[in-house]
């Protein structure tokens, strides 16, 4: 479905999905999605309106966990996104999937215990050693920002001024101090502005999206995200809907950098800015607000 007649009518069509029975899984990215992009990704803060959004959302979740469950699932880690986020009561899933965490609502995010999926310890002296071995190949370029995860690292190229050629370089360092390793299982997953490197095995938001449905078994889910890993969760969603196991929408979030053409494909209906996707979530939470007032 597309939704027409202007994004009211579209948000409209997001926030009738709070109104069908059974539980309504959200899920969202962080970058670009709740967040206005920018060019050092160390600078990126939410936008106001939802982090509001997610509040009433946690509040709803905590009164009736059995309607409604909120996750931001995003490429940061948990710890990182928490801090930018800072609403309590929802699930936080990090790096793609390979973490997780929560915090209670009114507590502090610094609190916040991030777990890790098993079966990946031997990613991490390779992801640590081209975490600090890359910088140190190109010179310490300015442009440059590393995001160390663990078991996978992240290198993010978008404040180059030629982000094409600062993705090549980044790239032949890495198969430079390859050669100089011991066979790993380190990757390339997917990214417009990042070469972000994990494990193999460890898949990623097609992956997470798909143990959040068996683990919470929703009868409805709406998903928000704007880069291509985004299109792989999306994908989750338009399978499972076409089997009649679920209902729902993937929104796609037009962000400052644009929107690869698979996730326009992909998606369902298309937000053109974060500050929609707060309307979205906002006017999810109306529904769902006065729903809960008319059980009481």
């Amino acid at each position: 479905m597309t939704a027409t007649g202007g994004v009211v009518a579209t948000i409209g069509a997001i926030a009738g999905l709070a109104t069908l029975p059974g539980r309504l899984l959200i899920v969202a990215d962080f970058d670009g999605t709740l967040a206005l992009g920018s060019r050092d990704p160390a600078a990126t803060v939410i936008v106001p309106p939802a982090r509001r959004a997610l509040r009433r959302l946690a509040r709803v979740a905590r009164m009736d966990p059995g309607r409604l469950a909120v996750a931001v699932l995003t490429g940061r880690t948990v710890a990182d996104v928490a801090a930018r986020i800072r609403v309590g009561g929802i699930t936080y899933l990090g790096d793609h999937g390979l973490q997780a965490g929560t915090f209670p609502r009114g507590g502090r995010p610094s609190a916040i215990l991030t777990t890790y999926r098993a079966g990946h310890e031997d990613a991490l002296e390779p992801a640590t050693i081209l975490a600090a071995r890359v910088p140190e190949v190109l010179g310490r370029p300015p442009w440059l920002f590393v995001e160390h995860k663990g078991p996978s690292v992240a290198f993010h190229v978008r404040q180059a001024d030629d982000r094409v050629a600062a993705r090549a370089a980044v790239e032949a360092a890495i198969d430079a101090i390859d050669r100089e390793l011991p066979p790993h299982e380190l990757t390339h997953y997917r990214g417009r502005l990042v070469v972000d490197l994990r494990p193999r095995t460890a898949g990623g938001k097609r992956e997470a999206i798909e143990r959040l449905l068996a683990d919470l078994r929703p009868a409805t889910v709406v998903a928000f995200g704007d880069d291509s890993s985004d299109a792989d969760g999306f994908a989750v969603l338009r399978d499972a809907r076409s089997t009649g196991t679920i209902d729902g929408l993937a929104v796609a979030v037009t962000g400052p950098h644009g929107m690869p053409d698979e996730v326009r494909v992909a998606a369902d209906i298309v937000l053109d800015t974060p500050f929609e996707a707060a309307r979205a979530l906002a006017a999810l939470a109306t529904r769902l607000e006065q729903a809960s007032a008319l059980r009481v």
